[in-house]
């Protein structure tokens, strides 16, 4: 970069590697700045992040239809209503809801709601409530 009189604008002697008030030489921020726009970088992470959507969003609906499932076949097999409806009622939201929230991109939610519902799922399979 240069000036009006042809003077080098970074450093005292002309050739713009001299040291910056900070410690740092031009040329090194200027190898950091370039190293930045990696393109392949960006595109790289918005695939992971759309795989990672694709995945819970999965995981949450299989944990809904399986929930739902189940319901269906234990009153199928006519079984009393008792507290197991309630908590498989509650997976199947659950699920719902991870799905939902694994669409938008909030992939945490979405994988702890989805967790949560398979576990009252699972507390409503148990001997306990047949």
């Amino acid at each position: 970069m240069t000036t009006h009189g042809d003077e080098m604008a970074n450093g005292p002697d002309g050739t713009g590697g001299g040291p910056l008030p900070s410690g740092v030489s031009a040329d090194e921020l200027r190898a950091r700045f370039e190293a930045q726009g990696q393109p392949g970088l960006v595109e790289e992470r918005r695939r992971d992040a759309r795989q990672a959507r694709g995945l819970y969003g999965v995981f949450a609906g299989v944990a809904a239809v399986v929930c739902l499932v189940l319901m269906v076949v234990r009153l199928g097999q006519g079984d009393a209503l008792g507290v197991w409806v309630a908590t498989y009622a509650v997976g199947v939201a659950c699920g719902g809801w991870g799905f939902v929230l694994a669409r938008s991109g909030h992939t945490r939610w979405a994988m702890m709601v989805t967790c949560i519902g398979v576990a009252l799922a699972g507390v409503g399979d148990s001997p306990a409530f047949r």
